[in-house]
């Protein structure tokens, strides 16, 4: 009993980062529905963010996640009341995916 309970528990310790994981840091270029430029989304630290815009007014703000759910909270982005999601595949690279008051957009780092 006392074995499965430290084999369930160090499960859980492994599994517990990436439920509590925010998007990593980077500056995203983000395009709309039909594939053109929106902007550029820089993500920081704890979900401080700044927005880089020639469709809406530019400014900083800050994001928050619960898993992969993205909301924003203040700034440019919580003006057009943007939310979505992100995804992180095997090779570490993130996409963002969000609907908004301006339609639905995506947020990649660009290639490199």
């Amino acid at each position: 009993m006392k074995r499965l309970a430290l084999i369930t528990a160090s499960l859980l310790a492994a599994v517990a980062p990436a439920y509590a994981q925010f998007p990593p840091p980077g500056i995203y270029a983000c395009t709309d529905g039909s594939g053109a430029a929106f902007g550029t989304l820089s993500l920081f630290v704890a979900g401080d963010y700044d927005f880089a815009s020639e469709m809406i007014a530019r400014g900083q703000g800050q994001l928050a996640s619960a898993g992969p759910s993205v909301d924003a909270l203040s700034g440019p982005l919580a003006d057009i009341h943007l939310k979505g999601s992100f995804v992180t595949d095997d090779y570490g690279d993130t996409v963002f995916s969000f609907t908004s008051d301006r339609g639905a957009l995506t947020c990649a780092l660009p290639p490199s």
